[in-house]
């Protein structure tokens, strides 16, 4: 771990993941612009810069792909450990999630630096990203080479929680578990 200032942004400890799925089921996912690597649907924290969970809920939408949110459901919270690129939340590592599906309109268009795109990927094609996700780690690989055409890590327990990953074992979890805990290798430090 590097840092070079002695006072630095922590996480807030806050996170809001979104589902987003078009007419045809296939779900709405950004390639990360910088660490934790890998695809995962839009998610940003809640309590950096926004008053409520369903005010980054938009705003995280708008950020990423450009999209205005016209609805959204709760399918899921719960704290889970995940470290991000932010220093860890104290005292208490990791994130409370709310984990929302949403519909919304308009033009595709992924933020650039913060992603390096977004899609639309089909069922079977999120199942793809899973499982080449467990044979990185299966494989003795680290977070920080986990290849983009891969689920981000705490996405696997994500899209379980959602039932859709319902596949998925306990072992299969734990491994991502072990994934998603372990820090980068550098942190943001904020602005």
């Amino acid at each position: 771990m590097s840092t070079t200032r002695s006072t630095a942004t922590r996480c807030c400890g806050t996170s809001i993941g979104i589902l987003i799925e078009d007419s045809e089921q296939r779900l709405l996912m950004i390639t990360r612009g910088w660490w934790p690597q890998g695809t995962a649907p839009v998610a940003g924290h809640v309590r950096d810069s926004h008053e409520s969970v369903a005010a980054a809920l938009v705003a995280e939408v708008e950020e990423e792909v450009g999209l205005t949110v016209t609805g959204d459901q709760l399918l899921w919270e719960g704290h889970l450990p995940n470290l991000c690129a932010s220093l860890p939340h104290l005292p208490t590592p990791g994130h409370y999630w709310h984990l929302a599906i949403a519909t919304a309109e308009g033009r595709v268009v992924a933020a650039p630096g913060e992603t390096r795109g977004a899609a639309w990927y089909t069922r079977s094609e999120v199942r793809a990203l899973a499982r080449a996700t467990l044979a990185h780690y299966r494989a003795g690989g680290r977070p920080s080479d986990q290849p983009d055409a891969s689920l981000e890590a705490v996405w696997l327990r994500l899209l379980f929680e959602a039932g859709r990953l319902p596949w998925l074992t306990e072992e299969d979890l734990a491994l991502a578990e072990k994934a998603y805990t372990t820090p980068p290798a550098a942190y943001w430090l904020g602005e």
